[in-house]
């Protein structure tokens, strides 16, 4: 047996969303001063955060969580002004993006998943033959998730599901890995279609949180749902507005109509930031 597939039978087997959950407890302990400088200063060499763009508190930050879920200063982030392009949502890499062939999305080369699996409900088919992108935060990204796009967010759709890593070795080698993870989704309307905000769990990601809405991810008691607001009752966002937050690190895949928006050229690979032009609806 390979060392890939070991590894992924090993997290078959692990208490994967205890795990998580204990982490996501550990890092709202409260530390002394002290002892939180020489944990980011660490972890800050660690995996490359920039700690002169975060926004720190007077006192310091408060726990290991209150670091990983840091805003930044005002203006550090320039939001592409224009009124036709889409976004970069996050601080990440770019995995993959492209065609959405009927039902299938690529998640790694030669290895594909079902649009169905990944949003279980009627609003999928408004994704078949669209647009993705698969954009993964490494653990020293910054952590908040931002709109891609204006308009009005028509609900969202919180999945329990598995909290595997999404590491490399996982995305090439678990298929459907995206739509076996636990999920919150948020959809947004444009004059141009719908865009789907898919973001994805992973294991010691503690939680999930949306900015608009109390609803979080990995709780005790987990349970599907799917929620839309009434006409009228939608909150407006703008491109660049705050949508939620990882509090740790994973992926975001944005979901797009057909004959919605064309790519940029893109590479895979590259690293891009929130408000970094991906696009231009059509």
């Amino acid at each position: 047996m390979d060392n890939y597939r070991f590894r992924i039978l090993l997290f078959r087997f692990i208490p994967k969303g205890f795990i998580s959950r204990i982490f996501g407890y550990m890092v709202l302990v409260p530390l002394p001063q002290a002892i939180m400088k020489r944990i980011i200063s660490w972890y800050s060499v660690k995996y490359g955060v920039n700690l002169a763009e975060a926004e720190i508190p007077e006192s310091g930050f408060r726990n290991l969580n209150s670091f990983f879920t840091r805003k930044l200063k005002k203006n550090t982030r320039k939001i592409d002004g224009n009124k036709k392009s889409v976004i970069a949502p996050t601080d990440s890499r770019v995995d993959q993006f492209g065609d959405i062939k009927n039902d299938s999305i690529l998640q790694a080369k030669g290895i594909d998943y079902s649009l169905h699996e990944l949003i279980p409900s009627r609003e999928a088919e408004k994704f078949v033959d669209g647009k993705f992108i698969t954009l993964y935060l490494s653990p020293g990204d910054y952590h908040r998730i931002h709109s891609p796009v204006s308009g009005e967010i028509t609900g969202f759709f919180n999945i329990p599901g598995k909290l595997y890593t999404v590491q490399e070795f996982m995305v090439k080698g678990l298929k459907g890995l995206f739509s076996v993870n636990e999920r919150l989704i948020t959809y947004i309307q444009t004059p141009k279609g719908t865009v789907a905000v898919c973001k994805i769990g992973a294991m010691n990601v503690g939680k999930i949180s949306l900015s608009y809405n109390n609803c979080v991810t990995n709780g005790f008691f987990r349970r599907r749902n799917e929620y839309f607001y009434s006409a009228g009752q939608r909150p407006v966002i703008n491109k660049g507005d705050e949508v939620g937050t990882f509090n740790l690190g994973s992926t975001v895949i944005l979901l797009f109509q057909k004959n919605m928006i064309k790519f940029d050229k893109l590479k895979e690979g590259h690293k891009v930031k929130v408000g970094e032009k991906i696009g231009i609806l059509s």
